[in-house]
């Protein structure tokens, strides 16, 4: 009688609600990327290993996983990896803040300034043109062998993106709303801080984006041209000792550094622009 009583006890009791099922099913479906990333992980680092050990490619050219994180302790351990990792990490930071900052400068001007625009623009885009790597002989010539002229490199490769984006996103202000700051007789000043700009702090962070990978490209590649410091140096050195396991460690630590900063950038677009996330909520729920 005593089982019966409790059968029916577990009979009345409510199941799991639809609503939080249906929601449990929406976010495993909105997460379902993150297991497909792991699983092409897995099988990215399964067909390395498999084509040098069935040896379709020679464990010279491209050593196994397994034998790069084997030798991944003697290169951080290495006593100047640190001093090399923070003089590549100071040479991005510094030349992308000033390339940036150029860069946005020079988006502002030309776009309040159809005479300046006019005036520059031809001289820009053929800046732009040119293959900025070729200049970096140049830029050790003028700034030597220290930390300036990797700077340098990182200005010249990283400035365009941001001044592109930065003239892209002023222009794009929608007519209606500047009408409705010159019908508030709003100054040019308020216009720019409380419409133009916030307008375009999307399309920017878009460009500052694009700009650190350009910035990392300027340092590595002026760090193989002329200097004793930082990651390009390092992968050079090992080249030339032929010692391909550490080229490849390398290689992966600056990928990661790379990585790491743009997720910085990241998280700075996400807060402070945070009004992007707030619209495409409002446009799920509409």
């Amino acid at each position: 009688m005593a089982h019966i009583q409790g059968d029916a006890q577990r009979l009345d009791r409510p199941g799991p609600r639809p609503e939080k099922a249906s929601s449990l099913r929406a976010h495993l479906a909105a997460r379902r990327y993150l297991f497909l990333s792991a699983l092409l992980f897995v099988a990215i680092i399964a067909l390395w290993h498999l084509l040098p050990t069935s040896g379709l490619i020679h464990q010279i050219i491209l050593p196994t996983p397994g034998a790069i994180a084997a030798v991944f302790p003697e290169v951080v351990g290495h006593a100047l990896f640190l001093s090399h990792f923070s003089f590549t990490l100071f040479s991005i930071l510094v030349g992308f803040i000033l390339g940036s900052g150029i860069g946005f400068a020079m988006g502002v001007l030309f776009a309040f300034s159809e005479l300046w625009r006019k005036t520059l623009y031809p001289y820009v885009m053929g800046f732009q043109s040119t293959p900025r790597v070729i200049l970096a002989p140049l830029m050790i010539a003028w700034f030597g062998f220290g930390p300036e002229s990797k700077i340098a490199q990182a200005v010249v490769g990283c400035f365009f993106p941001v001044f592109l984006n930065t003239l892209v996103g002023l222009s794009l202000v929608e007519e209606n709303a500047l009408k409705l700051m010159r019908s508030l007789r709003a100054t040019p000043w308020q216009t720019f801080r409380m419409l133009r700009f916030p307008y375009a702090m999307p399309t920017i962070f878009a460009g500052l984006k694009v700009s650190l990978t350009f910035a990392t490209i300027g340092v590595i590649v002026a760090e193989f041209v002329a200097t004793e410091y930082g990651l390009g140096y390092e992968l050079t050195r090992y080249h030339v000792e032929l010692a391909i396991p550490q080229m490849y460690a390398i290689i992966i630590i600056i990928g990661l550094l790379g990585l790491a900063l743009y997720l910085a950038i990241e998280w700075l677009d996400r807060k402070i622009v945070f009004w992007r996330a707030e619209d495409a909520e409002m446009s799920k729920l509409r």
